[in-house]
């Protein structure tokens, strides 16, 4: 053996210098394959695609993005109901309602008065069914009362 040899250890992650490889080549020539692109980045580089549109009469040169804006837009004129919706969810902000045109006598509710409202709301409709149905008897008790008055026979 000569004296290169016996400085050079092999073992673990040490191959031997004839099994190594050479400079410039290596175990995974193609290298790592790409990661495939996302539904999301495919679809918009689709929509940068231009496409040829006839408009008036006269034929235009769109992205396919712009086309469907137009699609949208224009058949949300003719009243498509879907396509409003469509466009009402891409565009919030245009379909706000602004502050300054709300009445002003908006006022919150406090939890007390919503409670007492909740009451009477529901009284009535213990009412009007009872109106409706003359053949069954209804208990115009809420649970709540019916609890308090178990706990006081108690």
């Amino acid at each position: 053996m000569s004296a290169a040899d016996e400085d050079e250890k092999v073992g673990y992650r040490k191959p031997p210098k004839k099994s190594r490889f050479k400079p410039g080549q290596s175990g995974n020539t193609k290298g790592r394959p790409k990661k495939s692109a996302s539904i999301t980045l495919e679809i918009l580089a689709e929509l940068k695609q231009p496409i040829t549109v006839r408009e008036n009469g006269q034929e235009r040169v769109l992205t396919k993005r712009e086309a469907l804006a137009k699609t949208i837009v224009t058949g949300a004129l003719s009243k498509d109901v879907r396509l409003i919706q469509i466009l009402m969810s891409l565009v919030p902000d245009q379909f706000r309602i602004p502050e300054s045109s709300l009445p002003a006598t908006a006022q919150t509710v406090s939890a007390e008065e919503a409670e007492i409202l909740e009451r009477f709301v529901a009284r009535r409709l213990g009412s009007i069914s009872s109106e409706q149905d003359h053949s069954e008897p209804t208990n115009t008790q809420t649970s709540d009362t019916k609890f308090a008055d178990e706990g006081e026979q108690k």
